[in-house]
């Protein structure tokens, strides 16, 4: 899975200790971007909170309950995605995915996500696909759209971001489904 090309000048690989500096950079450059919709972006803060992060990410990997990887364009590190607790009985996952300002609009997010939802259903032999969005997010909800996600409803005040809470756009993709809605991009 890891190291798995996405396009020419881009791929997927495993965030690793060494890359805590250049993980935190681009939290800093994109913080007032990503803060509206990520509530986790004050935990990470210094270098030692983005080791955690990666350390955090390798535990859950090893133990099978997530996958979290890097997208990486001409060798820069441009956001992260992953599966948050897989659920094994139901053969179900949530991706999310960020990316840092200087690379949004080039559709990496989609690319990834295309890739994750690859991975999902060829080899962790997944039923479900589940992406949740803050409604109001429209270049987060535009993954699933471009990708052929059902909408399949909103859950209200569903997250606490800032003061506010928000409504999530729940966008789901069955392992039969993918063949035939999967964009050839």
């Amino acid at each position: 899975m890891f190291g798995l090309p996405l396009k020419e000048s881009a791929t997927l690989e495993r965030l690793r200790r060494a890359h805590a500096g250049e993980l935190l950079a681009l939290v800093e450059e994109s913080r007032p971007g990503l803060q509206p919709w990520m509530p986790w972006i004050d935990q990470l803060r210094g270098i030692e909170d983005a080791q955690e992060f990666i350390d955090s990410a390798a535990l859950l990997h090893a133990e099978n309950e997530a996958v979290t990887a890097g997208i990486w364009e001409n060798g820069r590190l441009a956001g992260a995605i992953g599966f948050h607790e897989i659920d094994w009985r139901n053969r179900a996952a949530q991706i999310g995915y960020w990316l840092g300002r200087p690379f949004e609009g080039r559709g990496l997010a989609t690319l990834a996500a295309r890739a994750f939802v690859d991975y999902a259903f060829a080899e962790l032999k997944l039923n479900r696909i589940e992406i949740r969005c803050a409604a109001d997010n429209r270049r987060s909800r535009s993954v699933p759209e471009r990708l052929g996600f059902t909408l399949e409803g909103m859950l209200r005040r569903a997250e606490r971001l800032d003061a506010v809470y928000a409504d999530h756009a729940v966008y789901g993709m069955l392992a039969e489904e993918w063949d035939a809605k999967r964009p050839p991009f």
